[in-house]
């Protein structure tokens, strides 16, 4: 009977039961935490001082890890067990399991915005252990760039209490790379209601978005490093270029082997971290068989930590644009010739004409027409038609003032 009792007992779990199953969590042991004057065996100073940090960051955040919500309410005292199975903590080494399993990083944190609580994917992402990152801030992890909107967002969602979710953003890892990432907070609550920190989860949807806008679009996709490397590229931008692979274009091309001029780089660079970015800027790219292609760059520079890290755009292949347009700029010039060769030979017509109706009827216009220049010769038939200064224009190259200023001399003559 009284072990029937004691089966059925529901077994308040005490926060000394709590404060171990913590310490186990971030792989403490709970002499070494509690007695602070014992140098456990084997342990450096920078080790005493990590047990240190974590010691306080423990303790100041007890109710916050241990009180009501969504993670504690579903692993809290709802099930009937005896007090062996809630030894050590298990129930909490439950609950690290199931984070560690989960693939996307899931966070806790106080109200202050510390780290209280990772999962094993949240540490690896920054290149950590699970205790490197306990009690530090984004401030602490990111640069000030990508630190201070998620400190914003922190803010907001403990401020009032509404959630933050989907937002994609883009950040650093602790191994440099940059991702975007689909992060969603919520607000985590006491007993009474209170906001006291925040949850959150962070899902790296880099690839989807990359495979999305890599294959979707039709152009080159880029992104170089300042150096001169290819940090990546999509099919299209290696098709345009000649290649067979993404893999090949990446491992044996520099971004200097497809610039048909070596010094157009410099100049590229120079212009765009002066502006910031450039758009459709014209330049000539070759590829890999060295065949001349035009092309039109938009591209951005890329920050990181106040210094240019590279550059990321698109190329648009413009040849054949080009091709036509030279095309037809060949075509306007010829055609502009053969106008201007049609109109010296109506006005040399109407003065070849003028001067035999002159030498007929004889009189002063011959010698008038003989003390004329060239030119005079050749406006002179249409300013004797009545022709305006802005007709001749338009039948000539000259300006209406050039047309005027010969009207002016002709007239003074006589």
């Amino acid at each position: 009977m009284e072990a029937m009792m004691m089966k059925n007992k529901v077994y308040t779990k005490q926060p000394m039961d709590k404060f171990k199953a913590l310490l186990n969590f971030a792989n403490l042991k709970y002499d070494d935490y509690m007695n602070t004057t014992y140098k456990p065996r084997n342990v450096n100073e920078d080790e005493l001082c990590q047990i240190a940090n974590i010691r306080s960051v423990i303790t100041q955040n007890m109710k916050v890890l241990s009180s009501s919500s969504r993670v504690a309410n579903y692993f809290h005292d709802t099930e009937t067990k005896t007090s062996i199975e809630y030894k050590d903590g298990k129930m909490w080494l439950i609950m690290k399991d199931l984070l560690d399993s989960w693939p996307d990083a899931i966070f806790f944190k106080n109200r202050v915005g510390e780290l209280i609580l990772v999962n094993n994917a949240h540490a690896m992402g920054m290149r950590s252990k699970f205790t490197d990152v306990i009690g530090k801030t984004d401030r602490d992890l990111y640069s000030k760039e990508e630190a201070e909107p998620m400190i914003q967002d922190d803010e907001y969602v403990m401020t009032t209490g509404k959630p933050i979710i989907d937002k994609v953003e883009y950040i650093t890892f602790g191994d440099g790379t940059r991702h975007y990432v689909s992060t969603t907070k919520v607000p985590r609550r006491d007993e009474s209601g209170k906001i006291i920190g925040l949850m959150g989860i962070s899902r790296d949807v880099t690839n989807n978005l990359y495979q999305t806008l890599f294959s979707d679009y039709k152009g080159c996709i880029f992104i170089t490093t300042k150096e001169g490397k290819w940090f990546d590229i999509n099919e299209e931008g290696v098709r345009m270029f000649g290649y067979k692979s993404r893999e090949e274009f990446l491992t044996q091309t520099k971004v200097q082997d497809v610039y048909f001029n070596a010094n157009d780089r410099k100049e590229y660079i120079r212009t765009i971290e002066r502006l910031g970015g450039v758009k459709k800027y014209e330049m000539t790219l070759r590829k890999k068989d060295g065949t001349p292609i035009d092309v039109q760059i938009t591209a951005a520079v890329i920050i990181r930590d106040n210094k240019v890290w590279g550059y990321n755009g698109t190329i648009r292949d413009v040849t054949e644009e080009v091709r036509l347009k030279n095309e037809n700029q060949k075509r306007i010039t010829d055609l502009t010739k053969t106008i201007s060769r049609l109109k010296r030979f109506i006005l040399s017509g109407i003065t070849n004409s003028l001067k035999m109706f002159l030498s007929i009827v004889g009189g002063n216009e011959v010698d008038v027409m003989e003390n004329l220049t060239s030119k005079q010769k050749e406006l002179f038939p249409l300013f004797i038609l009545g022709k305006s200064d802005k007709e001749i224009a338009g039948l000539t190259n000259l300006t209406e003032q050039q047309v005027s200023k010969y009207r002016y001399e002709i007239y003074k003559q006589n």
